[in-house]
Formats: structure tokens, C-alpha cells, sequence
């Protein structure tokens, strides 16, 4: 029988209590010297490309998604907004379904995702669905690539993407409609409006999105022989049973209470239904085998700035609450559908935030800051046998961190980090990190930067707990990360541009792979080692054109990420192979044109080969993914209605109607269409 267990509360905190003594002892001290501090908060409302170093940043490899990106995918999922715009490669198990991240040659797990402060990873499964997130509801978003993402915290090998939404204090009254119908009977409603003065601002956003998701594809899966000719005849299928609804409401309140804070509240609801399909080399009924999922999800915020004369203080708290039920149902002959499995789990991450940035000088900075993460999982399944499995598990995990950032002239800049991190009660071993960037030339865009850190991965309570399959021994992956990098940004005349090449090596020790066992389920494992390097390529192109305004940015990223364990037996072919589904090769671009409100933009994207299997065996057409390149268009003409601005876009996938996977087994839509009317008042 499933029972809850207590709360363990017998945690080592000396070291944590120490430090939130002295830091907020520090932070008094200083609100109080600032009392004579600027008559505004600075809210910052233009966005500047500089040479200038902020010397906070130094060394640290980062991406901010531009607007003409955001703008065009305000309807799409998350998954693809990243998967076009950055060097991240997304699997996807079908359109509406799951789709995973993987960072510089990661696990979907080292990817860490945090919403305006707080983590939206599940503490059960340490991963980000990101189908599930709709970019509507973010205003911004940014990478923090590898040894950078400790700044935000620990665990993140391969990157953190960061999302963050912001206020325009000047804004009294204004919102927004769009409504959009596509292909496969999919239906697209979203809504804002934004109302309020300088003192307080109430913004509010809601969507609906439903697709029947039945798309013809052809199933070379299974195949009928010709008996004169011999040659093989492949099925043409819909993708039954796998039909999505989802929707959700996000409000935040703005509140400006004296001139030197900002208090600001959010609230996060949202409800996934979606039908899972089945595999291609399924050959029963369509009425078996019906796989379904549902999730609601809460997610709370409240955040308080104090801007100090030197320096800002800030807290949040927050919570990831998530709800999961996945049924799978069987027709049997001559009865009703039987419930085959049910199974539910609650899981929630409850998260406080401390900061402080003390600025002491121009050139001379300190951070210091504490987080205390809870989290538990409560998870039960109900198969045909009647015989109830899961587990209740809770693990406290709590940070400490202090940034020194020193400018040592205007052409040179380095910032040191310590983390110390308490998981379950066990301190991790220290983790630094130290970063630089230079500028050879005063008057120049061109830069060098590098960084250097330590870092460490959590097993998440599946990995340690799963009923059956569990691992409690498993040792935290270690990761040794190294960037190089250099670019150069300038603007002529009316022509912006720049050019980023990153270069990156990973030693992750400890790796954790789940593996099938005698015993009919699978376990997972730590691996001796995984060397994951490569470099990422950004460039990017702007300005005007006669009376044409132009905008082009493309991502390449190689990535090699090696398996460099022991052999676990004589016949072990994975040794020195990628890792199964990380393509070597990626790139993509965006290309927009603008003239008289018409506007057009081309999305391309291209994935080399990606293998199925630990030994990047090629003997079948189940051992590898072919490369493919895709293709999308989108045209469209803006109407200004006095002070009011009225859309409408043709948006057309996969031009070249070509036939592609991203996992195996799972395919995806051939060329399809999307009509979408967007007013902005």
C-alpha cells in the first residue's frame, strides 16, 4: 500500500544560516546608508546595443530571441520558436506532442527553463516539455549557454533558457485579439488587454488552441507485397487519436508603491488534454491501444525590487504545481473499453529568492544571494492487476552563491562566482565558475571572452524512486565546462550587424542513462563520462533598403557528444559513438522583408543524420533518422485603423510538402496551412 511520508526536516542549515545572516545584515546596512538615493526607478523601456562591457556578463556566452522572432511565433509553442531561432535542437514526437530540448549535446534534464525567477522543470522527470509552453505568454527570451547558466543556478549543463515578462508604465489602455485557423481543424484564440497608470498596471493574457491533429502520412512501417511484382506497397494513414486541446490565463499585477520598489504579482494557470498517437508499426484497431494525457498546472509568482543608490535588492517566491493523469484504454471483443492503466501524480516546487547587487564602485560589483527550493512528488499507478505502485518522496535543496565583477579598464572586464549548494541535507562540493572579456579595440565592436566552471546535476526523484526501476545509489553527474569565444557588432549607416562564434568542451562525469533489465523494465545508470563539445555560429544582418526594411539572422551549432564509459560487455559497440538523437550538424534562418505594411519572412531550418541507437549502427531504417531541411513562409499586410493596427498573415509549413521524422516511429505533417488575424488597440 502507497503511504505519504513525513517530512524530513533534519537538514544541515549552519553554513545556509550563516550566510543569510551576514547577507542581510549586509543588505540592512546598505538600504540604510542609501536613504538619499534617486527620486525614480529606472525602468528601462529601449534596448541599446553597446560595445560597452558589463562586466557582470563577462565571459559568458548568451542569446536574446530579437522581436521580429517573437512577433512571428506569438501563436507557436515554445519548441518552436527555439528550434528556429536558436542552435537548440528540439525532439518532437509528433505535432502537439512532447518535444524535449537538447543543449550543446545534453540531456532534456540539463536544461534548466526559469520563468521570471522561478524553475519550470518537473521535479519528477527534471525536464521541460516545451510544447506546452505558448511563447504568448512570455516577453522575452534568452539562452544562458553552458558554464554562463550558473549565474541563475547549478544543474543546467548544457544552458538555461530564461522567459520574462515586463510592464509599460506609460500605458493607460491597449490590448490585443488574434484568431487563426489552420489545417487538421486547428483553432487558435488568444487575448490581452493591458490597462492601468504609473503607479499600477494590470495585464492580462488567455489562450485556447485545438487541432483535430489528423494528418495523412504514409507508414513505411508496414507494407503489403506485391505478389507479381514483388515490390513493396506502403499504407497512406491518418494520424488518429491524437487530437489536443489546450488553454490558460496568466494575469500580473504592476504595483509602484513608493519611487524606490516594485512589487509585482503573477499567476499562471493552464490545462493540456491531448490523445497520444500511436506507433507506426502498430497494426491494431484504431480503437486500441488509446493513450491519453492530461496536466493543470498552477504557477504563483510575487517578486519585490528595492533600487537602492548603490545597489537593488530583490525577493521572490514562487511555485511550480503540476497535475498529471495518462490513461491507456484497450477495446476487448465483446465488452466495453477496459482501463488498462491509471496513473496520477501531483508534483510542486516551491521556491524562495534572495538577491542583492552592490554596486561599489563603477568598476567594482558584488552579488550575493540564497535560494530554498522544496520539492516532492506524489505518484500512483493503478494497472489492470489491481496492484497499486508509486511513490512519496520530498528533497530540500538550497543555494548560496557571491559574484565579484571587476572592470579593470574599458577594454577589459573578469567576474568570479561560488556556489555552494545543500541537496537533501549533502552539501555538493564547491562550484566555481570565472569569466573575462576583452575588447582590443576601444572604438570597436570586435571582443574576445571565455569562461571556465565547475557544475553539478541532481538525479531527480524518478531517477531515484520510479516504481520499478529506481536507482537510490546514483551518483550526481559532474560536469568541467569550458567556453572560448570572440565577435564583432558595428552599424553602417543604415546597416546594423554582427557575428558571434562560440567554441565549447564538456567533461560530464557521472552521466545518467536509463537501460533496459533482465526484469523487463528499465533502470538507469551512471556512466563513466561524456565528452560533449562543438561551437555555435550566430550572425545576424538589419537595416534599410531604399524604402525596404530588411532583417536576416542565422544559427549553425556542430555538436559532438561522445560516450566515453567502460564497456559493460564484450559485444558494447556505443564506446566513442554520438549520442543517440543529437544531430552533428544544425542550422537555421530567418529572413523578414518590409515595405509599406506588407510584410514577408522566411523560416528555414536543416538537421543532419540522427542515430536511434548507442552503437550509430546504419544497418536498417530503424537505426538512423535521415537528414531533412524545412521550410516555412509566412506573407501578410498590416492596416493602421487611426491609432489601432490590424493584421493578417498566410502562414505556409513545411513548403516543400517533405516527409521527415524526429523520432522514430513518430511522423510528422507534410506542407499544411494557418490564416491568422491579429488587432492591436
Amino acid at each position: 500500500m502507497l503511504k505519504r511520508r513525513p517530512t524530513n526536516s533534519g537538514f544541515q542549515f549552519r553554513h545556509l544560516k550563516l550566510f543569510l545572516v551576514v547577507l542581510f545584515i549586509h543588505i540592512s546596512a546598505e538600504i540604510v546608508s542609501a536613504q538619499d538615493i534617486s527620486d525614480t526607478v529606472k525602468i528601462k523601456t529601449v534596448e541599446v546595443y553597446a560595445n560597452k562591457i558589463i562586466k557582470e556578463q563577462a565571459g559568458k556566452t548568451t542569446t536574446k530571441i530579437d522581436s521580429i522572432a517573437m512577433i512571428k511565433a506569438l501563436t507557436s509553442n515554445l519548441s518552436e520558436l527555439i528550434s528556429q531561432n536558436t542552435p537548440i535542437f528540439i525532439k518532437e514526437y509528433g505535432r502537439g506532442a512532447m518535444a524535449t530540448a537538447s543543449f550543446r549535446g545534453t540531456a532534456p534534464s540539463h536544461t534548466q527553463v526559469s520563468w521570471n525567477g522561478i524553475s519550470l522543470n518537473s521535479p519528477m522527470l527534471g525536464m521541460v516539455d516545451f510544447s506546452t509552453i505558448p511563447v504568448y505568454f512570455t516577453d522575452n527570451v534568452s539562452l544562458l549557454h553552458g558554464s554562463g547558466s550558473l549565474s541563475e543556478k547549478s544543474g543546467a549543463l548544457g544552458g538555461v533558457v530564461r522567459l520574462d515578462n515586463t510592464t509599460n508604465w506609460q500605458n493607460k489602455f491597449s490590448g490585443r485579439l488574434l484568431t487563426g485557423i489552420g489545417s487538421y481543424g486547428t483553432k487558435d484564440e488568444f487575448f490581452q488587454i493591458n490597462t492601468g497608470n504609473k503607479k499600477i498596471q494590470s495585464q492580462t493574457r488567455a489562450f485556447y488552441n485545438y487541432s483535430n491533429n489528423d494528418y495523412q502520412f504514409v507508414n513505411k512501417f508496414i507494407a503489403d507485397i506485391d505478389p507479381k511484382t514483388g515490390n513493396y506497397h506502403y499504407p497512406t494513414q491518418r494520424n488518429e487519436n491524437s487530437r489536443y486541446e489546450n488553454y490558460g490565463l496568466l494575469q500580473e499585477f504592476y504595483l509602484h508603491p513608493t519611487e524606490k520598489s516594485v512589487f509585482i504579482l503573477r499567476y499562471w494557470y493552464q490545462h493540456n488534454d491531448r490523445s497520444l498517437p500511436r506507433l507506426l508499426s502498430n497494426e491494431t484497431d484504431n480503437n486500441a491501444n488509446i493513450n491519453r494525457q492530461k496536466e493543470n498546472a498552477h504557477r504563483p509568482v510575487a517578486e519585490w525590487k528595492y533600487y537602492g543608490k548603490k545597489g537593488t535588492l530583490s525577493l521572490t517566491s514562487g511555485a511550480n504545481i503540476q497535475f498529471l493523469n495518462y490513461q491507456l484504454k484497450t477495446k476487448v471483443s465483446g465488452a466495453a473499453d477496459q482501463l488498462v492503466i491509471n496513473s496520477d501524480s501531483r508534483s510542486s516546487s516551491y521556491l524562495f529568492k534572495a538577491s542583492y547587487n552592490f554596486n561599489i564602485s563603477d568598476h567594482l560589483s558584488i552579488i550575493t544571494g540564497a535560494n530554498t527550493e522544496i520539492n516532492s512528488v506524489y505518484s500512483k499507478n493503478s494497472p489492470l492487476n489491481g496492484k497499486l505502485q508509486g511513490y512519496d518522496r520530498q528533497r530540500q535543496d538550497h543555494s548560496v552563491y557571491i559574484q565579484i565583477s571587476k572592470s579593470f579598464s574599458d577594454k577589459f572586464s573578469a567576474n568570479l562566482l561560488a556556489r555552494e549548494d545543500i541537496i537533501g541535507g549533502k552539501s555538493t562540493p564547491f562550484i566555481p565558475s570565472a569569466g573575462m572579456e576583452y575588447h582590443p579595440f576601444r572604438d570597436k565592436g570586435y571582443f574576445l571572452k571565455g569562461n571556465l566552471a565547475r557544475n553539478y546535476h541532481q538525479p531527480t526523484l524518478n531517477d531515484l524512486y520510479y516504481i520499478p526501476g529506481g536507482n537510490p545509489l546514483l551518483k550526481p553527474e559532474e560536469g568541467i565546462m569550458a567556453d572560448m569565444g570572440s565577435g564583432y557588432s558595428g552599424t553602417i549607416r543604415n546597416t546594423t550587424f554582427h557575428s558571434t562564434l562560440n567554441g565549447y568542451f564538456s567533461r560530464i562525469n557521472n552521466w545518467i542513462i536509463w537501460l533496459p533489465t533482465p526484469q523487463g523494465y528499465w533502470e538507469p545508470y551512471n556512466m563513466k563520462r561524456v565528452n560533449a563539445s562543438g561551437f555555435e555560429l550566430n550572425t545576424g544582418i538589419s537595416g534599410k533598403l531604399y524604402s525596404i526594411d530588411y532583417h536576416l539572422n542565422g544559427n549553425y551549432a556542430f555538436t559532438q557528444s561522445i560516450n566515453r564509459d567502460d564497456p559493460r560487455n564484450w559485444a558494447d559497440e556505443s564506446i566513442g559513438k554520438q549520442l543517440p538523437y543529437i544531430p552533428k550538424h544544425s542550422a537555421n534562418l530567418l529572413f523578414n522583408l518590409a515595405r509599406l505594411g506588407y510584410h514577408f519572412t522566411w523560416l528555414w531550418t536543416y538537421y543532419s543524420e540522427r542515430f536511434t541507437t548507442t552503437s550509430n549502427d546504419k544497418t536498417s531504417k530503424l537505426d538512423v533518422l535521415y537528414p531533412y531541411f524545412m521550410n516555412n513562409l509566412y506573407f501578410g499586410k498590416q492596416f493602421k485603423l487611426s491609432k489601432n493596427k490590424f493584421d493578417i498573415e498566410l502562414k505556409i509549413f513545411n513548403l516543400f510538402n517533405e516527409e521527415y521524422r524526429t523520432v522514430l516511429q513518430h511522423p510528422m505533417p507534410r506542407r499544411n496551412y494557418s490564416l491568422l488575424i491579429r488587432y492591436d488597440f
